[in-house]
């Protein structure tokens, strides 16, 4: 018989998977920049996300554990499904449109799976956590050449949108951006013990990235900022929390003008908003803001006339027969979004995908006391609050460009999760017979107790 001989606790990332998801990681949220292939169907990142599915299951090796939040992930992909199948109903003529959103949405999150698989070691992993926090203060960088160029002064057609663009539309997406690898960045800055220069070189990427921010212009980001801020330092240092609380306090000493002008415009708005806020407040929103409200009134009313969902990426399709001054526009919000296109179910589906990606942070974070559990536990259950948090006021979270770090990332503390708890391995190197057999060794789960260290 033919026999192999493989040292399982010494296991190595191919390096194709990793400077092909490194290229990845760069790649898609910089897109817009880079010149695409001129084929429908045959672009960059569709070829990216099959070369690393073959070289994944080229290299493919079954866990001992099972892959952490599979079936939170397979129910969320089944409630799309069937909002594709409800809009086929409704209305079968956009079926390849309909199609392809499906895709899109689940192409970029299925970049999870691709990274838990894909990686098989610390460093690798270490290294690919380096490139995304590259990425966001490189793409923070073309944001502060985007603000020099606009000038520091408020106009709505001259916001930060980088790195998706320099059209103002897309500043909102660019803040949403900002917040949830920002976020990852002041983890590293507040949490990373092993080396100082790291933790200083990240604290200053996280005061520029904010600093940047500010002329996206987004007011959504700055509440969530000053939360997420709030929630970073408490979680590290009391004082600094109280310090940052006296700061928000007081914004107007220390933002920069325009920022404090773009914040007084939310309450300076006039406008009305039947059935929703008394008049006194309707004098005072502002039309953006405004506007809001009476979408989701209608998207509420959409969902009782079709109590089963409008179909999969329909809500635009609707929404003026409940809103005719809001014809074709967004839902802002992914939970209204996702709900009124595909039923009931979409708020479980989703939020129980949230939540396990948090509990996993949780996990994560306690699993012993090294500098990555901290970084990456933490890290993943504040992200997906950041995630979480930009959807309540934007339509996010199908974003490929946006997210599909944040699937990575996420993907890597799942992995980081599975080698540190996985049950210890023999220190002698295991015989395979033929690729079909396996003798494994039946040893209790890793745990970091006396008795073990002890041993």
């Amino acid at each position: 018989m033919k026999t192999m001989i493989v040292d399982e606790n010494h296991s190595v990332t191919p390096r194709s998977v990793l400077y092909l998801l490194a290229f990845t990681i760069f790649y898609i949220p910089n897109q817009s920049r880079i010149p695409d292939i001129p084929v429908p169907g045959l672009n960059i990142t569709n070829l990216l996300f099959l070369t690393l599915l073959f070289l994944v299951f080229r290299n493919y090796r079954e866990d001992v554990i099972k892959t952490p939040l599979k079936g939170n992930f397979l129910f969320y992909f089944s409630v799309l499904a069937w909002g594709l199948l409800i809009g086929q109903f409704y209305d079968g003529s956009t079926f390849l449109a309909d199609l392809q959103a499906y895709k899109n949405v689940t192409l970029y999150m299925l970049l999870f799976f691709i990274a838990y698989h894909g990686i098989r070691d610390i460093k690798a992993l270490k290294f690919l956590i380096f490139v995304i926090l590259f990425v966001a203060f490189f793409d923070t960088y073309l944001g502060l050449r985007q603000a020099m160029d606009y000038g520091f002064n408020y106009n709505e057609s001259r916001r930060v949108a980088a790195p998706f663009s320099w059209n103002s539309t897309d500043a909102n997406r660019s803040a949403a951006f900002y917040v949830i690898y920002m976020t990852l960045m002041g983890v590293t800055a507040f949490f990373y013990r092993d080396s100082r220069l790291i933790r200083w070189v990240a604290l200053g990427c996280l005061a520029f990235g904010i600093f940047v921010n500010f002329f996206t212009y987004s007011r959504q980001s700055y509440g969530i900022f000053a939360v997420l801020a709030l929630i970073l330092t408490m979680r590290r240092n009391l004082l600094l929390g109280l310090l940052i609380v006296v700061a928000l306090l007081n914004y107007h000493a220390w933002l920069p003008g325009s920022v404090i002008a773009r914040i007084d415009m939310t309450v300076q708005g006039t406008g009305s908003m039947p059935g929703i806020v008394n008049k006194p407040l309707n004098q005072e929103l502002d039309p953006s803001t405004e506007s809001r409200f009476v979408i989701w009134q209608g998207a509420a009313q959409m969902l009782a006339d079709h109590p089963l969902g409008v179909g999969l990426d329909h809500f635009s399709k609707y929404i003026g027969e409940y809103s005719p001054e809001h014809a074709h526009m967004d839902a802002h919000n992914y939970f209204v979004l996702a709900t009124a296109e595909n039923g009931p179910l979409m708020p479980l589906a989703l939020l129980g995908l949230l939540f396990g990606l948090f509990k996993l942070g949780r996990k994560i974070e306690k699993i012993d006391d090294r500098t990555e559990s901290k970084v990456l536990g933490i890290g993943l259950w504040l992200g997906t609050m950041a995630v979480a948090m930009v959807n309540f006021y934007g339509s996010r979270f199908a974003d490929g460009n946006l997210m599909a770090n944040f699937w990575i990332f996420a993907g890597l503390a799942a992995r980081y999760f599975a080698i540190r708890t996985q049950p210890a391995q023999s220190t002698s190197a295991q015989i395979i017979g033929e690729g079909l057999t396996r003798r494994r060794t039946n040893l209790p789960r890793y745990r970091r107790s006396d008795k073990l260290l002890n041993a």
